[in-house]
């Protein structure tokens, strides 16, 4: 599901840390924060943002566009199993709650509004390389971390948690993680979402991972008074869709990745967060924006003691 609260209040490498564009390459220095200091950490991490299973043909600009009933994914199609190896379930108390992506071994981010208000790190648990729903390798959460700005300085701001699996993700081509970066895409690049989405309003999950292709919308457009007047807070969020609308991520998708392509890697540039409705005109999906969480991820990534 995307955040109901919103929806109802209002209707390869660099030798420098700051200079890297992702997490990605096979040795990776890491800068973290303690006070007026910084700790390098290096280590060795595998190769992210890529899948040795073929996906479907992807063109940045030539998107698709299927109509299917509202509220799925809208307007996708079956993803090809295991070619977003990335694309995680989240379930909570044996119940499929929300979509995440696994970005390292042990670590995987979500949309804060997916975990209940107790966040008791015991209740969930994240399934690793489904195609079908809940067929994949069970993992425990043992630990989790929410944006401390989640929903105070706009309704579904900072939308973002940190989840701490065990055991580890065993890496295969059903399992590996996405790059992250920190920068944000271009305006009108198209990117890939994917989720296990309801397949028609108030009926149920779709069983197998669907995909989307949506153009990420420029920040003075998503907020213009033909789409959402001013209602995207744009230092966290933005918007991906069509004008006209049909092709939507919806309830169900919470939490899961949209994808972008660069340089030959898929970046996970954003969780699917909230939205209007699911396909209507002028009520594209609205993200939020890894990117500017870059910092806190791996400050937080430390704390938890991740891999």
């Amino acid at each position: 599901m995307r955040h109901p609260a919103f929806e109802a209040l209002f209707l390869k490498q660099s030798p420098l840390a700051g200079k890297s564009e992702s997490n990605g390459g096979f040795a990776n220095i890491d800068s973290y924060l303690f006070g007026d200091r910084y700790a390098l950490i290096l280590a060795a991490d595998p190769p992210c943002g890529v899948s040795t299973v073929q996906n479907q043909i992807f063109d940045e600009n030539s998107p698709r566009s299927f109509v299917f009933p509202e509220h799925r994914i809208v307007g996708g199609q079956p993803t090809v199993p295991h070619s977003w190896p990335w694309v995680v379930e989240l379930f909570f108390r044996n119940s499929s709650k929300c979509g995440g992506a696994l970005i390292s071994e042990d670590l995987v981010l979500t949309a804060a509004h997916c975990l209940h208000a107790s966040r008791i790190a015991k209740n969930y648990a994240v399934i690793v390389g489904s195609h079908q729903t809940g067929s994949g390798q069970y993992h425990r959460v043992e630990a989790l971390a929410v944006h401390p700005t989640f929903n105070l300085v706009w309704p579904s701001s900072w939308d973002v948690a940190v989840l701490k699996i065990t055991p580890p993700v065993k890496l295969s081509e059903k399992a590996s993680p996405v790059c992250i970066p920190t920068l944000a895409p271009p305006p009108f690049q198209v990117c890939a979402v994917a989720g296990w989405g309801l397949t028609q309003e108030n009926g149920t999950r779709s069983q197998v991972l669907q995909e989307i292709h949506v153009p990420v919308l420029p920040a003075n457009v998503c907020n213009n008074m033909a789409h959402y007047g001013g209602l995207v807070h744009s230092p966290s969020m933005f918007c991906a869709g069509y004008s006209q609308g049909a092709i939507d991520s919806c309830q169900g998708d919470s939490g899961g990745p949209l994808m972008c392509l660069r340089q030959g890697k898929w970046e996970l540039q954003g969780l699917v967060s909230w939205g209007i409705g699911c396909g209507r005109p002028g009520r594209p999906g609205v993200y939020s924006k890894i990117s500017a969480f870059w910092p806190w991820i791996k400050v937080t990534m430390w704390k938890l003691g991740g891999k």
